[in-house]
């Protein structure tokens, strides 16, 4: 122990494993990982999206986001579509099976953050999203 503790980056990898065993353990019985429910998540508003800005988004290299989508067409939760206007472009799209998961797996994710927070007061919730989004932003800064 000793420098880890006090490691606010450990703290939060932690945090995160933690909270992603969770969601990946809930999400089992439907077949899913926590991330392709961050894909769905993003399809679900963004439906039609390109595989590169995809992975853009949801910070997963090319490798990784090409096999989470491999599987996700394997298990008729997505289709690739290559674009009309550049046959480079490959867009995502949901199929039915998809698209039926947006009535369900949110609340699943949504139950996972309660539990996380389920000992802070409603200030402490706040805070504690904005100064996570804070640190992210001051990371993000020196990546550019």
């Amino acid at each position: 122990m000793g420098n880890l503790d006090n490691s606010l980056g450990f703290i939060i990898v932690k945090a995160a494993r933690s909270m992603k065993r969770a969601l990946e353990l809930k999400l089992s019985d439907f077949n899913i990982t926590s991330s392709q429910y961050a894909v769905l998540e993003n399809l679900w508003e963004k439906n039609g999206i390109s595989l590169s800005d995809l992975g853009k988004y949801l910070y997963f290299d090319n490798p990784t986001i090409t096999g989470i989508i491999d599987r996700m067409v394997r298990d008729k939760l997505v289709m690739r579509r290559r674009d009309k206007n550049d046959r480079r472009v490959i867009k995502i799209y949901l199929t039915d099976k998809g698209r039926d998961l947006e009535n369900i797996l949110p609340g699943i994710a949504d139950e996972v953050n309660r539990e996380a927070v389920k000992n802070f007061t409603d200030k402490e919730k706040k805070d504690i999203k904005r100064l996570t989004i804070k640190i992210w932003e001051n990371m993000a800064e020196k990546e550019k």
